[in-house]
C-alpha cells in the first residue's frame, strides 16, 4: 500500500511539475499542426516586425546566427531533459522506488528547464547588443505584444512594467 501511494504521490508530482508549463493556443482544425519551436520563430519573425525594425544586411545576419546558436543548444537543453523524465519514470516505476535517486532526478530536471529559459534569455540579450536603442525600443514593444497575444490579453491595454524599489 505504502509503495502505491508513495508511486501517486511522485506521477502527482510530476503532474503538476509538467501542468505548469504554458499551454500553446491550439492551431485551427485545417492547419497542419507545427511544431511549437516553430510556430514562436515564427511569431517571432513577423514581416511586419522585421520591417519596423528596419534591420541592416549585417544585423540579420548576425541575428539568424543568435538564432542558429540558440536553436542549437535548446535542442541539446530539451533532449537532456527529455532523457531525464523517462529515467524519472523508470525510477518510479520500479519494484523498489530509491527515494534519494527520484529525489536527485526531480532536482537535475528542475535545473534543466531553468537552464532552457536562460537560453532563451541569453539569445534575447545577445540579439538587444545587435540592435540600436531605438530598434530595442521597437523589440520590447512586440515582445510585450506577442507576450499578451499568447496569455490571451490581445484587447487589455498595455500595463507599465512592474518596478521593484
Amino acid at each position: 500500500m505504502k509503495k502505491t501511494l508513495f508511486v501517486f504521490l511522485v506521477a502527482g508530482c510530476c503532474a503538476l511539475a509538467s501542468a505548469q508549463e504554458q499551454p500553446q493556443p491550439a492551431p485551427p482544425a485545417n492547419a497542419a499542426v507545427p511544431h511549437a519551436r516553430m510556430d514562436r520563430m515564427r511569431r517571432m519573425n513577423r514581416p511586419e516586425m522585421l520591417a519596423e525594425l528596419k534591420l541592416t544586411d549585417q544585423e540579420k545576419a548576425q541575428l539568424r546566427d543568435i538564432r542558429y546558436e540558440t536553436s542549437k543548444k535548446e535542442i541539446e537543453l530539451r533532449s537532456k531533459l527529455a532523457l531525464s523524465k523517462l529515467e524519472l519514470g523508470r525510477l518510479v516505476a520500479a519494484d523498489d522506488p530509491d527515494k534519494e535517486a527520484i529525489s536527485k532526478r526531480l532536482s537535475e530536471i528542475s535545473e534543466q528547464k531553468t537552464a532552457l529559459e536562460l537560453n532563451k534569455l541569453n539569445g534575447w540579450f545577445e540579439a538587444n547588443k545587435v540592435l540600436t536603442p531605438e530598434q530595442q525600443k521597437i523589440w520590447r514593444k512586440v515582445l510585450r505584444r506577442t507576450v499578451l497575444e499568447r496569455m490571451g490579453q490581445e484587447g487589455h491595454a498595455e500595463r507599465p512594467p512592474m518596478r521593484m524599489e
